[in-house]
């Protein structure tokens, strides 16, 4: 039975920042309880958060159950939050699916009541560190009310177990379905991105190629998987956005010669294209911290890219903007940065003036907590806040709703195991 949440609103205590951001506090957002997710009394993770086109309904799928038996479910809302319909199982079987935050899974909403989410399936391997994944989806045809049953998307099925991971998903032209992880099959002779200069690095993980596999008709077939760009960090997520042509843009975190590894985006053509650097953070690190980028791509076609960086004297959450040909097209923000903050994480959704709204699980003193900010059309910092009730928050996720409102879910340990947290949010100047 879903409980509902008293929904009385929690005005901003305190803005992040001190004199300079005075005006915007006075002028920041304020935070309303949102029903919880049908969960059944079971412990629930990993949130995904879509904002259907045409209706403004938020759509979420997340993960429920327990140790024994994990399921993904499905959900839709038509008020912004205030309630839920019925659940919808998406899984056939248990455990095809388990929490992972940085490899939670993934939704996609395109036109005309066609869905589709994709997650790894973990897979034991005796001998491995790590189990050994496969990525599946699953879509739907009506809007979510029926689920056809998940498939497998990697193609290499036959040639051992290896891993499958880290994933982001968006829907292309009219009938498109595009997705993209990070693969550890070996043997292709493929040219990629500084795969040689980076190969005698010593690290403590073992590079990964960015692989894409492409269905044209939303999913009922799929062309052979394609390696796209190697020598990218085997664990940071992915992000994919749909562009305003109906192409698709991915980032990811790149590992470049010197064990830098910085954040990169790249458009999802035909041909090979050299991935664009997000900023020049610099940051050495011998290993992967999983801690992938968020991506949105606003109406003028302008990429809005949130990042973690570890570099020593820079650590932080940054934002910035790119215009539609990967070129620099706003200043690089600072959202949260603190001596000793730990690999964070966010989502960013673009807004119809041109600005952006960003959730990450990180507060100013470095510890967990999910943040909210607004960017201005300009690339500046509008306003910044702490989202009441959040402590220890992580993987935080955004939608767009109706009226001006958006939707923040989050992960956080309970007496019970995971649980998820939602607020609605009412923000000045989200037109």
């Amino acid at each position: 039975m879903t409980r509902r949440v008293n929904a009385r609103t929690v005005w901003l205590a305190a803005c992040i920042g001190m004199a300079p951001l005075a005006a915007a506090c006075r002028r920041g957002p304020s935070f309303t309880a949102a029903a919880e997710f049908p969960a059944m009394g079971r412990a629930a993770a990993d949130p995904a958060l879509v904002t259907e086109p045409g209706t403004a309904n938020i759509l979420a799928t997340w993960i429920a159950g327990d140790s024994t038996a994990w399921q993904l479910y499905f959900a839709r809302s038509a008020d912004g939050g205030a309630s839920w319909s019925a659940p919808v199982r998406v899984t056939t079987e248990p455990n095809d699916v388990m929490p992972h935050g940085e490899a939670s899974p993934r939704l996609v909403a395109a036109t005309g009541g066609r869905l589709a989410v994709v997650w790894p399936r973990s897979i034991p391997v005796a001998g491995r560190q790590w189990p050994a994944s496969a990525m599946r989806l699953a879509r739907s045809l009506d809007g979510g009310r029926t689920w056809i049953p998940p498939v497998t998307l990697n193609d290499d099925t036959t040639s051992g177990a290896s891993g499958h991971n880290f994933h982001g998903a968006t829907w292309v032209g009219d009938s498109g379905l595009i997705t993209a992880w990070l693969d550890e099959r070996q043997g292709d002779s493929v040219t990629v991105h500084h795969a040689h200069a980076t190969a005698g690095e010593p690290t403590s993980e073992p590079d990964a190629v960015v692989y894409a596999a492409y269905s044209p008709d939303f999913g009922r077939t799929w062309m052979p998987n394609r390696p796209l760009w190697g020598a990218a960090c085997p664990c940071c997520r992915v992000a994919m956005a749909r562009g305003i042509d109906g192409g698709a843009v991915a980032a990811w975190r790149q590992h470049y010669p010197g064990n830098i590894r910085d954040v990169v985006v790249a458009p999802l053509s035909a041909g090979h294209v050299e991935p664009t650097r997000v900023h020049e953070d610099d940051w050495v690190y011998p290993g992967c911290p999983h801690a992938g980028p968020s991506l949105a791509i606003g109406p003028n076609g302008d990429r809005h890219v949130v990042w973690y960086t570890g570099r020593t004297g820079g650590t932080g959450l940054y934002y910035t903007r790119l215009d539609s040909l990967g070129r620099g097209a706003g200043p690089v923000v600072k959202l949260v940065a603190a001596d000793h903050l730990p690999p964070s994480h966010a989502s960013a959704a673009a807004l119809p003036d041109g600005g952006a709204l960003a959730t990450f699980d990180a507060a100013p003193d470095g510890s967990r907590a999910i943040g909210l900010a607004r960017l201005a059309p300009n690339g500046t910092l509008a306003w910044n806040a702490v989202v009441p009730a959040s402590a220890g928050g992580r993987y935080p996720q955004l939608a767009l709703g109706p009226d001006g409102t958006a939707l923040v879910a989050w992960s956080v340990d309970g007496p019970r195991g995971p649980a998820i947290r939602l607020a609605r949010v009412a923000a000045p100047d989200r037109r």
